[in-house]
Formats: structure tokens, C-alpha cells, sequence
């Protein structure tokens, strides 16, 4: 490390180790000049193509490389702070996500690797799993920790170090063949198994939206597996366009109901019913007058007779405009005897006066 690169390093003042092993060491820094939070790593095992081909990508979906400095057989890499939780943070505190959601991320995630797959030639992330990935304070996803990403080398049969977290790291990265970019996708395809059902496969697998996808990412054979992550991702997306066209295809139907509901209750008020405008101005104009007798009262008294003289006034016009078809539920009234209507129009009558005039001045 040349003079330069120690004052650099200087600038960054160690606050507080985040994570510590036997193999690297997290620390959040901050920069004496600028006064802004950064991250630390500190590798004993690393790959240092892989982060010079880094700092050169500009992704919103994995946090910037700013510095990269060897010394005394470490890898020092001064990166982007990033606030927010980690997928494993989230997972802890939901016990499980909605697969919406999951789809959400997971198309996110695509998009971050797409930058990193389709170098020429292609780095491999080795280490995807809910620990490393964070969901930042403004929502935005992250891929982090390259720390045993590997850069693809045409002609090998197998890596030169077996790398790779158990449960997440793919079949062919304890075996004898070189990981790709589908190791990647079989790490994918366990994590979203994970975060969907809170359970890793082999203990319960996802019977959702996601069920052949799942599959697809996580067979044993790379050669039966998603070939590139646009693949992946394609199929991600099309599941969740068609989960947002049902939720669309639902909202509509339930403002529908809506209409037809608040339309129904319209056409059964008299006056409304016919959709006649006359019709209308009059009943509301009675609507009013009714409401009228309330309002004016001065005393609890007068409110009591003007509410009893309104309910007579009210429920007579309901029994003879035959709201909600009372008349076919209404003994004597439904008859088709004509002098037997007339006389249970008048007994009801009768009824409506005397109770809510007692009510009204019997007091």
C-alpha cells in the first residue's frame, strides 16, 4: 500500500464492528472530509478482480464500491452505507412474507443480477440468502456481501474453492463442476421458499403462486433449471402482471357492486324509483318538509310531537307508495278483494295514528 492509499484509508475513522469471523470483518466507518457513513470490509479470502470489476458498476441495486485496497494479505473495501433490514431481519420479525411481496423483491433482485450476469465474462454471487440482501429505508433492494463471488472461467470443471452457505449454495458447489450464474438461481429458488413459507424446503415447500417456479429454480441438475436469470425473471413478472390484472379485474368488480348496490337502494326510495324527474324533485321536496318538522322544534316537548306527527306522516306514505312491495307481506292489504284492501288500508291506518299519537300526546 503506497502513501496515497494510506492517507485514504486514513480518512475513514472506525466507529463501531458490525459483524466479526474467522474470515472477514464488517466496521461502519466515517469519513473525516465528507462526514458521511461508509461501510468497511476487511477480507482474508477474496477475489480482487471481482471488486475492481465492481466499483466500475453503478447499480441502484447493490451498494456503490468506493475503495479497494490490498494490504498485508487483506482486501480492504471502503462501500456504501446502507440503512434499511436485511431480508432475514424482516423474516424474523413476519415469521413469513406475502408472496406478492416476495415476488416483488425477487424481480428486484433479478434486475441487480442482471448486471453482474451478463458481464463478459459473468460474476457469480455464490452467497445469495436473506442475510444478504437489504431492504433500505426508501424500499429500494440491495444485494450485498460479493465476499466469495467468483468471476465464471470458460474451460474449468469445478471451482478452486467449495464456497457457499448450507441450505442456500447450489449441488455443483460441493461437487465437482464449476458454479455459473444458475448456481445463483438455485439459491434464488430456496430463499423464495424460505421467505414464502418461513420453512426451507426440505422441511416445507411453497403449494402457492410461486410452487413450479420454486421447482424450477432449485432441480438438482443445473441443465433443468432457469438457464439465465431474464428467464427467471420473465416468469416472475408474468405471475405477478397477472396477480396485479386480478387484483385491477377485483377492485372493479367490488366498485361495480357498489354502483349496483347504491343504485338498488335508490330505486326502491318512492319518488326515485321510476328514474322520472318530476317524480324526483317532488318526493324530495316531501323528503324535506318532513325533516322540516324536525328541525324547527324549540323544545323537547315540540320535538317529541313533531317527531310522532313526522313517523304518522312517513309511514303512511310508505304503506301507500308500497315501499319494499309491503303490500304483498301485509295481511288483508295483499288480498284481491278489492273492499278487503280498502278496509286494511284503513285498519293500518288506524293503527299508524293511534300508536304514535299516544306516543306522541299521551304523555
Amino acid at each position: 500500500m503506497n502513501l496515497e492509499a494510506e492517507y485514504t484509508l486514513s480518512l475513514y475513522e472506525d466507529l463501531k464492528s458490525i459483524h466479526k469471523s474467522r474470515k472477514s470483518e464488517i466496521i461502519l466507518v466515517q469519513n473525516s472530509l465528507d462526514e458521511k457513513f461508509y461501510i468497511k470490509r476487511i477480507l482474508k479470502e477474496y477475489t480482487l478482480d471481482v471488486y475492481k470489476v465492481l466499483m466500475g458498476i453503478s447499480s441502484k441495486s447493490m451498494p456503490r464500491i468506493y475503495e479497494v485496497f490490498e494490504y498485508k494479505d487483506k482486501l480492504i473495501i471502503i462501500e456504501e452505507f446502507i440503512n434499511g433490514y436485511t431480508l432475514q431481519e424482516i423474516l424474523e420479525k413476519e415469521n413469513e412474507l406475502n408472496e406478492d411481496i416476495v415476488i416483488k423483491y425477487m424481480i428486484e433482485l433479478c434486475e441487480a443480477l442482471e448486471r453482474v450476469h451478463n458481464l463478459n465474462p459473468c460474476i457469480i454471487h455464490r452467497d445469495i440468502k436473506p442475510a444478504n440482501i437489504i431492504i433500505s429505508n426508501d424500499e429500494v433492494l440491495k444485494l450485498i456481501d460479493f465476499d466469495i463471488s467468483r468471476i465464471y472461467k470458460q474451460g474449468e470443471n469445478m471451482d478452486t474453492t467449495l464456497l457457499g452457505t448450507k441450505g442456500y449454495a447450489s449441488p455443483e458447489q460441493f461437487g465437482f463442476e464449476q458454479t455459473d450464474c444458475r448456481s445463483d438461481i438455485y439459491a434464488i429458488g430456496v430463499m423464495m421458499n424460505v421467505l414464502s413459507t418461513g420453512k426451507h424446503i426440505k422441511e416445507k415447500e411453497n403449494e402457492g403462486k410461486l410452487k413450479y417456479i420454486i421447482k424450477k429454480c432449485t432441480k438438482i441438475s443445473a441443465s433443468e433449471r432457469y438457464q439465465n436469470i431474464e428467464e427467471l425473471k420473465a416468469d416472475l413478472e408474468s405471475v405477478y402482471e397477472n396477480q396485479s390484472k386480478k387484483i385491477i379485474i377485483d377492485k372493479n368488480k367490488e366498485q361495480e357492486q357498489e354502483k349496483v348496490k347504491s343504485k338498488y337502494i335508490i330505486d326502491k326510495i318512492p319518488g326515485f324509483r321510476n328514474g322520472k324527474k318530476l317524480n324526483m324533485v317532488i318526493a324530495t321536496l316531501w323528503y324535506l318538509f318532513l325533516i322540516t318538522g324536525l328541525i324547527t322544534s324549540n323544545s323537547p316537548k315540540m320535538l317529541l310531537e313533531n317527531g310522532c306527527t313526522t313517523l304518522i306522516l312517513l309511514t303512511l306514505f310508505l304503506l301507500y307508495t308500497n315501499f319494499l312491495d309491503i303490500k304483498s307481506k301485509l295481511p288483508m292489504i295483499r288480498s284481491d278483494n278489492e273492499v278487503i284492501k280498502i278496509i286494511g288500508y284503513f285498519i293500518y291506518s288506524f293503527i299508524i295514528f293511534m300508536g304514535f299519537g299516544l306516543i306522541a300526546f299521551g304523555n
